[in-house]
């Protein structure tokens, strides 16, 4: 059955692309949209993601809806194949809307909530007029965002897919094996504070161990933990901590990690926890 947003609510729509804010893309985007559902809320949650980077995008999305009221329709365009035989959707899954290209990015929401329906954007009366073959983001997930915003039924953008075969990154979290957990940087915020794909859960006693470190291939090793970031001197020394997020993170007080350590997205680390 179609879910579609109450009429007597204000319907959000959030944005998020790695357009930047340089060029005038993002504000094509709510140009269109504000032509079709002109009632809508719009809200950014960011245009600097880093460029075509779907595995850092499907992270910060994943981190991000859940705060968001019932019904919100998420349009997201991180869209390194665009023009190309890649599928563009939109899927209701859990209370809400999500609409962009199949490329993974939905990863997280697709394994975290339940997944109502799924549909390929290809009805031409909810795009616009002329479609480009390198901004998508314009002429079809806009115009779909906004559809939905307005209260048109998921079904009506086109035909229904099966939820098993939209496309999906690894985001399988490691395993931890005796002390030893093998991780990677999944992201590196604004500050350079560096994500472990570590949910927080499979290190209840990341602050109750007699030692835990985290090494990186680089031979650079981390073993100071903080519970929070004003705890302890201002050093310039990295140290693991509980992001917000729910996964083990390190940083630097005051500083950049991904800068002290020489690491980025992707860096292989050991987490060795010490029990005794």
């Amino acid at each position: 059955m179609d879910q579609t947003i109450p009429f007597e609510a204000r319907p959000v729509i959030a944005l998020m692309t790695d357009f930047g804010l340089g060029d005038g893309d993002v504000g094509v985007m709510k140009g269109v949209i504000a032509g079709i559902t002109p009632q809508a809320y719009l809200i950014d949650i960011t245009h600097d993601i880093a460029p075509q980077n779907v595995p850092s995008a499907a992270w910060i999305l994943a981190s991000a809806y859940r705060y968001f009221p019932a019904g919100t329709v998420f349009v997201c365009v991180i869209d390194p194949g665009v023009g190309s035989s890649r599928g563009a959707i939109a899927v209701n899954a859990g209370t809400w809307f999500f609409v962009g290209p199949d490329n993974g990015l939905f990863s997280y929401v697709l394994q975290e909530q339940p997944v109502h329906a799924a549909h390929l954007l290809v009805n031409a009366a909810y795009q616009l007029p002329h479609i480009s073959s390198t901004f998508h983001g314009r002429d079809i997930f806009a115009p779909a965002g906004a559809y939905l915003a307005q209260g048109i039924p998921l079904s009506e953008l086109g035909p229904s897919l099966d939820p098993a075969g939209l496309q999906r990154i690894d985001i399988t979290p490691p395993a931890r094996i005796g002390k030893e957990i093998d991780a990677r940087v999944i992201h590196v915020d604004n500050f350079g504070n560096l994500i472990a794909n570590v949910p927080l859960s499979l290190v209840p006693d990341l602050f109750d161990a007699a030692a835990v470190q985290a090494i990186f291939q680089t031979g650079k090793v981390v073993d100071r933990r903080r519970r929070f970031f004003a705890e302890g001197p201002d050093d310039g020394l990295p140290f693991i901590y509980g992001d917000s997020s729910g996964y083990v993170g390190i940083a630097v007080r005051n500083g950049n990690a991904a800068r002290t350590l020489g690491v980025g997205f992707g860096a292989s680390i050991t987490f060795v926890i010490a029990n005794k």
